[in-house]
């Protein structure tokens, strides 16, 4: 119930934080994210062979203008656990990292607002069962790290994502929501 609540919190607070500037060169591209704002991100989706979910805060650090197209930068946490199964055997991957991000957007009119993200680390990622530690491969292991997608903004601080995100051999292609406050 208090996660629910926290929802609601979360909902109310971020109507105030709206942002959106357009290009002055192209006018259907358009920056939806200003410095010092706090994204969130959460997302869940299936697997070979089970089910994951990711999720994490970013923080855009800058602006930039490259000859009129406007591009947004940041960092970011990503989490992801995954539970699987398969031929009588079960476990949980899990990875984390921090990642360097940088955004795109447009602006086609209305509801036709759209914006690329792709974030890029390095993180550690591993497992528990006793599907992959029979092999030694508990972890914890380093290794790259990238999350992606394109973010659907319905209303000034709540879009719908279609998110990919990968540590090590633990990634998910998932659909979510992401929160700007």
């Amino acid at each position: 119930m208090s996660i629910v609540a926290l929802g609601f919190v979360l909902f109310s607070a971020v109507g105030a934080s709206a942002y959106e500037q357009k290009s002055s060169v192209y006018p259907w591209m358009a920056s939806f994210n200003k410095t010092g704002q706090l994204n969130l991100y959460l997302a869940g989706g299936f697997y070979y062979p089970g089910f994951d979910v990711t999720g994490g805060p970013e923080v855009i650090l800058g602006n930039i203008n490259l000859s009129g197209i406007p591009l947004e930068w940041g960092v970011m946490g990503r989490a992801m656990v995954g539970f699987g199964s398969f031929a009588g055997a079960s476990w949980i991957d899990w990875g984390a990292a921090p990642m360097v991000t940088l955004h795109w957007g447009t602006d086609f009119g209305g509801a036709l607002k759209f914006e690329w993200y792709a974030g890029v680390g390095v993180g550690f990622y591993g497992t528990t069962g006793n599907y992959y530690t029979w092999a030694g491969l508990a972890g914890p292991f380093f290794g790259f790290a990238s999350a992606d997608g394109i973010a659907w903004h319905f209303s000034d601080s709540t879009s719908l994502i279609l998110d990919y995100t990968y540590t090590g051999w633990v990634s998910v292609y998932g659909l979510g929501v992401q929160l700007n406050i």
